[in-house]
């Protein structure tokens, strides 16, 4: 049976379709880890028996949210298109019907603020190695058996901002299969080892990058924090000599890197002039805005914060035209600000001064500036703030603008990120770059296992070993042994070896020739080995029926 799949990830601009087998599509599931899963009402049982997979919370909608023209409906006025045929989907019309759906629970539950949704994309299942959950597991990918353990993505991950460690866990779990864009990663991780000066600056403004997808993201939502906003100001300065550095390359992909990074000059510069370069983390905290953005909010800032000041400088003046030594101006709860002069010096009081109150030995005054002063003082806080919220709001506002463009430069910044990782750990374990073509061999000389490798005592080497596969000469190879003599270790080695040259990285070799393209690994784990598991028991009936293919390097 097919399925289609279609999951969102809110705070990023995740929004991807595809029709898959059940047995594929469960595990898309376990690699993307769904936190939540919709459906049709009434149909959990059937959900439950078309997927072997652990999900506690569902999300029931009506049946008539999963029809074609529901669910086309409610994405076109999403994307406000007239059709679907721009984003490749308009065909798949189960996958339509998903994708719809998701739109449908966002607006039942209140989640209005989705513009950062800017694209439907389809995952093709024939550019990715299929990995079910117990490979994942048995070979330690992304995670470890036990608490204290290794996984490959520990070893290998060098990244620096959180766009490149989360894309890095997605290329380990979805292996390319197509040899052309291998080969464009590790021409890119080739350019890194000749140009190591090139490799620091993109390190060193990478530092300064920050989480930009989620951060931009959250612009979306109206949820970003003035805080945020500096760092996105600070991720599109670092762009800037990043898109240099890639455009004077002369690396093709790097090249196409820095063409469509946009370091967002006009939002950028604008977040400059009106942010203030160390906010607070919450905009009812106040003192956001920088000052000579709003010429209101100076005067009131003026007045709340140096009311003193401010009062000195009107007392001077008026002593100065009037020639009133010793004129004070003061402040009480029945008239507020006022003037106090004298009796000797009362005849000098300007014609506009409003009389009070007397004293025994003085006169009490007010003026016009005096009652407007005292206005603005008395609510200027609350002032501030409301303005301080709606100028902030107004650049948050303009920011949305922006999303596309800020979503593809974390989209490449991860890209980078990964690729510099790669370098990087090639350097640290002394990885050789593999060749990779169509041919149907797999010829690694001095090839090591990368997790092992590393946790051996300091000193102690790892003894190296060969594998020679091909559709000729050595279609498959017997191993025996005793227990514990490593005989799982050298096919996991093996596995991890053409993984990781499969998602562009240098591997752990003297020499590896993957003259070939494997489309899928099954690593069965015998020390532990579930029997129940799908993959092992597709692997028994396909030797039932003859299935297997005698081509070892199609299927590891």
């Amino acid at each position: 049976m097919w399925y289609f799949l279609s999951w969102i990830i809110l705070y990023r601009r995740v929004h991807d379709s595809g029709g898959v087998p059940s047995i594929i599509s469960t595990n898309y599931f376990n690699n993307f880890s769904p936190k939540e899963v919709l459906i049709e009402r009434g149909k959990q049982e059937a959900f439950r028996g078309g997927f072997t997979v652990l999900v506690s919370l569902f999300f029931e909608l009506d049946d008539w949210i999963f029809t074609t023209s529901a669910a086309e409906d409610r994405l076109l006025k999403h994307f406000e298109t007239k059709n679907l045929k721009g984003f490749g989907v308009q065909h798949l019309k189960l996958g339509i019907i998903a994708s719809g759906a998701i739109l449908y629970y966002l607006d039942q539950t209140q989640h209005t603020h989705i513009s950062h949704i800017t694209a439907l994309s389809r995952i093709e299942e024939d550019r990715y190695v299929r990995l079910d959950k117990f490979t994942v597991r048995s070979l330690e990918l992304v995670g470890t058996m036990n608490d204290e353990g290794t996984s490959l993505l520990d070893v290998i991950d060098k990244t620096i901002s959180p766009m490149g460690s989360r894309m890095l866990r997605r290329w380990i779990l979805f292996p390319l299969k197509d040899v052309k864009p291998i080969q464009e990663r590790q021409e890119v991780v080739d350019y890194f080892f000749r140009e190591p000066e090139t490799k620091e600056l993109l390190d060193t403004q990478l530092e300064q990058i920050g989480d930009l997808e989620r951060i931009i993201s959250k612009v979306a939502v109206g949820r970003v924090s003035p805080r945020e906003v500096v760092q996105l100001k600070v991720a599109l300065r670092a762009i800037e000599p990043i898109k240099e550095a890639c455009m004077a390359s002369g690396e093709p992909s790097l090249c196409r890197i820095g063409e469509q990074l946009n370091a967002c000059a006009l939002i950028r510069d604008r977040i400059e002039k009106e942010i203030n370069n160390d906010p607070p983390s919450l905009v009812n905290k106040g003192g956001i805005i920088a000052k000579g953005v709003n010429e209101e909010l100076d005067d009131l800032r003026a007045i709340a914060y140096s009311g003193k000041d401010y009062l000195l400088k009107v007392q001077q003046r008026e002593i100065e035209l009037t020639g009133i030594p010793s004129l004070k101006i003061a402040f009480n709860n029945v008239f507020g600000y006022y003037i106090e002069v004298r009796n000797t010096h009362k005849d000098k009081v300007p014609a506009n001064w409003i009389r009070k109150q007397t004293l025994v030995n003085a006169e009490r005054y007010i003026t016009e500036e005096l009652k407007e002063y005292e206005e603005k003082i008395l609510g200027a806080e609350e002032k501030i703030l409301a303005l301080e919220t709606r100028l902030f709001n107004e650049l948050v506002l303009a920011l949305t603008e922006y999303i596309p463009p800020i979503q593809m430069n974390a989209n490449l910044i991860g890209r980078i990120d990964c690729l510099l990782s790669f370098a990087k750990a090639a350097e640290a374990n002394k990885y050789i770059r593999p060749v990779v073509s169509d041919s149907d061999k797999i010829d690694i000389k001095g090839g090591r296992h990368p997790v092992i490798e590393k946790q051996l005592p300091l000193g102690e080497p790892y003894i190296a070993n060969d594998v020679y596969l091909d559709d000729e000469k050595q279609q498959i190879i017997i191993i025996t042994g005793p227990n514990m003599a490593g005989k799982s270790t050298y096919m996991r080695q093996t596995a991890l070896i053409v993984l990781m040259a499969q998602i562009g990285s240098f591997v752990p070799a003297s020499s590896a020739n993957i003259l070939t393209v494997v489309d899928e690994y099954i690593d069965d784990g015998w020390s532990g080995t579930n029997f129940e598991r799908p993959s092992f028991q597709r692997m028994i009936d396909d030797i039932e029926d003859g299935k297997i293919n005698c081509v070892v390097t199609k299927d590891l």
